[in-house]
């Protein structure tokens, strides 16, 4: 019997978003507002602080003024999936609120457009600030260059 012939595509890679990708406590979230470090995309408000986990972490806030549930659950569904699909900006180590105002509901590379350009900007603020590190890396990581418990706007992690 003959073998199935070799495909030239790559093999898909698989993308998660696991607990440890999301902000589940009221003092992650106040961290990251307290930093008042925020960036404004369409009907989003994105807000970041610096963390020592290697990579990001999502949270988000979408009021009843926003819809009724299942407005609130869908947009909260491709916000996840559209923060799923960054890539390389998960690698920089960012807690990442959003918060949303009423909108009509985008599909999820709108968000993920709105979303990735709020966190480059906000990685750069932050790179500017001389808290996160510049990705230059040996491994092309990137690496927090000081701590931001000493600019005083963030609690290390390992506090909150």
């Amino acid at each position: 019997m003959p073998s199935a012939p070799a495909t030239s595509e790559p093999a898909p890679i698989r993308l998660w978003f696991r607990a440890r990708h999301r902000l589940s406590r009221d003092r992650d979230y106040q961290a990251v507002f307290g930093a008042k470090v925020r960036k404004h995309r369409g009907p989003l408000t994105v807000f970041a602080c610096p963390n020592d986990l290697g990579h990001a972490r999502l949270g988000l806030s979408v009021g009843r003024r926003v819809g009724g549930a299942v407005t609130r659950n869908a947009i909260k569904r491709r916000l996840r999936e559209a923060f799923r699909h960054l890539g390389g900006r998960r690698d920089l180590g960012l807690d990442v609120v959003v918060t949303v105002r009423r909108h009509e509901v985008l599909t999820t590379e709108g968000y993920q457009t709105l979303l990735a350009g709020a966190i480059d900007a906000l990685a750069r603020e932050w790179r500017k600030r001389g808290v996160l590190g510049r990705g230059d890396e040996p491994d092309g990581s990137a690496k927090a260059a000081n701590s931001p418990m000493d600019t005083g706007k963030c609690p290390p992690t390992s506090l909150r």
